[in-house]
């Protein structure tokens, strides 16, 4: 199966721009605009194969959309992008090889569910706890593992909430997903794995702009 990559600069002097890029469900509807339309908004992502990722730098923002299906940026509003260009990933993936070093970057929601008998002990525990610091950089390593990698370098950085609310006003609920930015180098474990991880992405909130795991192959040297 084909999987795309597609970049799209945002024009974020637009207030419609803006205020989806504060909003996580708004974002996950616009990113699902890029596809045909299917009944089910949740069922279509998974269909497409569709994660993304918002990054921001020199006062632009940069959408990151990987999907099995190539997005068409031509189902944007007029506008929302200022530019865009996608890039099939298949060569890239066909060349994963045990042994092969490359650096790495992903946007994930670290989290741990307490198990019963935590929750029996402190009792005022949430159901979900979010992850920070060592804890978050632990669950990382965990997943890096899963994924077919061994680590070699390793930044983390904290991320706002993806936040929104979902459903009608009057059963809406809300969302929240904590997100770390996870980057370094690492090593091909198990080019299997990593195929895997990069296509499903990893850990919760694929949604709402968690999970993209991206690479890039270092040089001889790096």
């Amino acid at each position: 199966m084909t999987t795309w990559l597609t970049r799209l600069t945002l024009d974020t002097s637009r207030t419609a721009v803006r205020a989806e890029l504060r909003n996580a469900v708004a974002m996950h509807r616009r990113v699902m605009s890029l596809f045909p339309d299917l009944p089910e908004l949740d069922q279509a992502r998974s269909h497409f194969g569709v994660l993304h990722r918002v990054e921001q730098a020199d006062r632009r923002a940069v959408l990151l959309v990987q999907s099995n299906t190539e997005a068409d940026p031509g189902r944007f509003p007029d506008g929302y992008a200022v530019n865009s260009a996608s890039r099939n990933l298949g060569p890239l993936l066909d060349a994963l090889a045990h042994g092969r070093r490359l650096s790495y970057r992903c946007d994930a929601s670290p989290i741990r569910r307490p198990g019963r008998t935590t929750r029996e002990v402190y009792k005022n525990l949430p159901p979900v706890v979010a992850l920070h610091g060592r804890h978050a950089d632990d669950w990382w390593h965990r997943r890096a593992v899963l994924a077919g990698l061994k680590i070699h370098t390793h930044l983390s950085h904290p991320l706002d909430a993806a936040v929104g609310r979902r459903g009608t006003d009057s059963g809406a609920q809300r969302v929240r997903h904590h997100r770390v930015r996870f980057e370094g180098t690492a090593e091909i474990v198990d080019p299997a794995a990593l195929r895997a991880a990069i296509t499903g992405g990893i850990g919760k909130g694929r949604a709402y702009g968690c999970g993209l795991l991206t690479i890039a192959p270092l040089r001889t040297g790096e």
